[in-house]
């Protein structure tokens, strides 16, 4: 459990990156509902590929996000193809005993 677990009180859904097609499409798995909290936020954050980027909100969460999934924030529909983000950036959280706390999630 997270040092955080308990200020998990909202719901997002992830869809795992499963392949991309030689067309260069992006192939995703089914929504998957997982706790988080979110903020909403603007900050400047640095993208995975070193670009710098305006952050619209910040979502903390047990479960391991990567830079090529699609995270449908809390309050939006997986339905919705236009409401899935990619994540800018992802830091990962350490309890004082150095295992995995949580992931911040850049949105």
């Amino acid at each position: 459990m997270a040092l955080m677990g308990h200020a998990f009180r909202q719901v997002f859904h992830l869809q795992r990156l499963v392949r991309t097609t030689a067309r260069g499409e992006h192939e995703y798995s089914e929504p998957e509902p997982h706790r988080c909290r979110y903020e909403g936020t603007m900050k400047r954050v640095i993208t995975a590929d070193g670009d710098e980027r305006l952050s619209e909100g910040l979502m903390r969460c047990s479960v391991e996000v990567r830079t090529d999934d699609r995270v449908f924030p809390p309050g939006t529909i997986p339905d919705d193809e236009d409401a899935g983000k990619q994540p800018l950036h992802i830091a990962t959280q350490y309890n004082l005993m150095g295992a995995v706390d949580h992931y911040e999630v850049y949105l």
